[in-house]
């Protein structure tokens, strides 16, 4: 090689293993990239980067309408400024309690796309958008195949929002090119959480699942009969239905 050539000099393999681009399997190590404060001490401890990743695809795999505002809203309260996009959602926004738990109602767009075909080009579109600081959405009525969210994993990558999809608990056992997905599921106890792909994380263990323990205003109410006396214990589980209500019910 002739002295002052452009050719770069060889590197060393410790060298190379020092890079941010290249991941070893066994090392909790990834290049650093945005991220906003999940609310919940335990999960940002859980997190590679320590917080939900913004500019990135988050999928979370659960049984129906579950705790979905438990498990994002202190993210949503914390990101500013940008429009709060809910895309698809199963129930309609309960535009009182989103106040008393200090949303900003000026923000919140909700985006109507029960069809595959209205659901793909309508997230890529959105998560594009500069305005966009953070997106919610469900999956459509027809199944999204690995295709699709490859398309929403490359518009999320052009963004620097939070967007997440939300699909039922029977996805968890289909490929997914998303980087960071996680179980929840409703217990007594709270939202039980369980991360079982992290981007850059190589699990030799099954992975636990983390309580998240429900706040004060959302836990169950009990019913008519039991404030009367009649029967203590009874009522419905209201929690985590108090932000929304299902469509077509005042």
């Amino acid at each position: 090689m002739r002295p002052g050539s452009d050719t770069p000099k060889s590197l060393s393999l410790e060298q190379l293993l020092r890079r941010d681009d290249v991941w070893r399997g066994r090392v909790r190590r990834l290049a650093t990239r945005p991220v906003v404060d999940t609310g919940h001490g335990e999960l940002n401890a859980e997190l590679l980067q320590g917080g939900w990743p913004l500019g990135a695809l988050i999928e979370v795999c659960q049984p129906r309408f579950q705790g979905e505002w438990q498990l994002f809203l202190p993210a949503l309260l914390a990101i500013h400024p940008g429009l709060i996009l809910l895309l698809n959602p199963p129930a309609e926004p309960f535009s009182q309690a989103l106040i008393q738990a200090g949303v900003d109602l000026d923000r919140l767009v909700v985006v109507k796309a029960a069809k595959k075909s209205l659901f793909i080009p309508s997230f890529t579109e959105l998560a594009r958008t500069a305005a966009c600081g953070a997106m919610l959405a469900w999956q459509p009525e027809e199944p999204l195949g690995y295709t699709d969210l490859r398309k929403c994993l490359l518009a999320a990558s052009e963004g620097a929002g939070l967007y997440a999809v939300f699909r039922p608990s029977a996805a968890r056992r289909q490929s997914s090119p998303a980087p960071l997905r996680l179980l929840s599921q409703r217990v007594a106890a709270g939202l039980a959480i369980t991360l079982f792909k992290q981007k850059g994380l190589l699990r030799q263990t099954q992975p636990k699942p983390l309580i998240l323990p429900l706040p004060a205003p959302w836990r169950a109410l009990p019913g008519h009969a039991a404030l009367d006396g009649a029967a203590p214990g009874a009522g419905p589980d209201r929690a985590g239905k108090i932000l929304a209500h299902p469509r077509g019910r005042p």
